[in-house]
């Protein structure tokens, strides 16, 4: 899902010139995606709401999921 979303974003953006990138891009939502999956079993949420976690990732996107991701480790590195 996340593959697949990814890829109509880039897209329909057309803000990325370089087909491999468009590819890549998708590629790194849908590895996101087995990642969130685990995550989701592992604190025994229900296994359905892996398709959602896809869906937003992919529409997300990349860029500002890793810009998160390090505003969130950055501040648990400043409060410890």
């Amino acid at each position: 899902m996340a593959t697949t979303i990814s890829l109509l974003r880039v897209i329909y953006e057309g803000k990325e010139a370089n087909k491999g990138r468009v590819i890549l891009e998708a590629l790194i939502c849908g590895a996101l995606s087995l990642s969130a999956s685990s995550v989701i079993e592992w604190v025994a949420w229900p296994s359905s709401l892996s398709v959602a976690a896809g869906g937003a990732i992919g529409f997300i996107g990349v860029t500002v999921i890793r810009e998160f991701i390090i505003k969130f480790i950055g501040r648990k590195v400043d409060t410890q």
